[in-house]
Order: C-alpha cells, then sequence, then structure tokens
C-alpha cells in the first residue's frame, strides 16, 4: 500500500527483491512523483504560492538524491540526465512552460547554493549542527506569501525537516531499484 506522498513500491521488493527498472523509465516515474507534491489535505491549506514553491522544492529533491545516489552508482547519473532532461523536455512546448523551466533552473541554483552553504558555513544551536538551515532558510522565504519575509526559526527547521524527510524516503525507494543500463 502507497504512503502518500511515498513512490509506491511494489510487493517483491518489500521481500528484499530488487526492481529492475530501466534509467529512463525510472525517470519518467520520479518526474511524475515530483510533480504531484501536495495532496488534496494541503491543497485546502495553503495558498496556490506555497504549493507552486514546493512543487519546485520537491523537483530539486528528486535530483538532488539522484546526485547523491550517482557517487556510488554511476547508473543513478543515467537516471538524473533523464530526469532533467524530462523537465526541459515538456517544459519547450509554449511560452508559458518555458518560464516554468526558467524558474525551475533557478530554484535548483538558489537550494543547490543553500546545501552548500550549510556545508560550508554550518549553523549551530545550543551546540548542535542544525541540518539544512540554509535551504529551509531558502524555501520558506521563497514560499511565504508575507511580503516582506518575516524570518521563523519554527518555520525553517520545519522546511528543512521535510527535505530530509524526502531524501530519506526517496533514497530507501531507490535502494529497491535495480538500474537497467540503456543501449
Amino acid at each position: 500500500m502507497e504512503k502518500e506522498g511515498q513512490p509506491e513500491v511494489p510487493r517483491a521488493e518489500m521481500a528484499g527483491e530488487k526492481k529492475r527498472l530501466d534509467a529512463v523509465v525510472l525517470a519518467e516515474a520520479l518526474l511524475d512523483y515530483a510533480l504531484k507534491p501536495a495532496g488534496p489535505e494541503l491543497e485546502r491549506e495553503f495558498s496556490p504560492h506555497y504549493l507552486d514553491e514546493l512543487l519546485f522544492f520537491k523537483m530539486f529533491t528528486v535530483d538532488y538524491v539522484l546526485g547523491l545516489k550517482s557517487v556510488n552508482n554511476p547508473l543513478f547519473a543515467s537516471v538524473r540526465q533523464h530526469y532533467n532532461g524530462e523537465i526541459e523536455k515538456g517544459c519547450m512546448g509554449s511560452s508559458r512552460l518555458r518560464i516554468f523551466y526558467e524558474t525551475a533552473v533557478a530554484r535548483f541554483a538558489t537550494y543547490s547554493e543553500a546545501c552548500n552553504a550549510n556545508t560550508l558555513a554550518p549553523k549551530e544551536c545550543k551546540g548542535e549542527r542544525i541540518v539544512f538551515w540554509e535551504l529551509g532558510k531558502a524555501f520558506s522565504c521563497l514560499a511565504s506569501d508575507a511580503d516582506p519575509w518575516v524570518p521563523s526559526a519554527l518555520e525553517v527547521t520545519l522546511h528543512a525537516n521535510i527535505f530530509l524527510r524526502e531524501c530519506k524516503r526517496l533514497s530507501d525507494f531507490l535502494e529497491q531499484c535495480d538500474i537497467a543500463q540503456t543501449v
């Protein structure tokens, strides 16, 4: 049974068997997953602006996890390449979608920079390292309906934790995949 927001994992994989998937098929499935960032519950609770930013955040998260996975398994680099290619290909049809693509690229750059800032100058609170603080801060600022954004440590922490939880969920899912080499 699929948990909300989690890719569906076939039963055979639950028993420890890896599912063999073509890189293109997996990339398309991951993009489809990323393009549905919120269920009806969140859609009722949050503004369209917040949900749009959540979409870019989730798209970035998939790309980020694929990048991490590709360090140990070069076949995930192929999945990542196809994933980003699908985003670009899907956005070249109309000027409205090209603007979406340009925004997605800008968000990927912003979120990547925020992830790197965390490793270069980590934040601490009471001697504990706050993981992905800058990423949570970047998302909170971009997703805020308030202008100007009023910083909130609770909100920043919540968004950093959403990112970490999503990374873990995707990583666990991808561990159950055996990528077939595309010819």
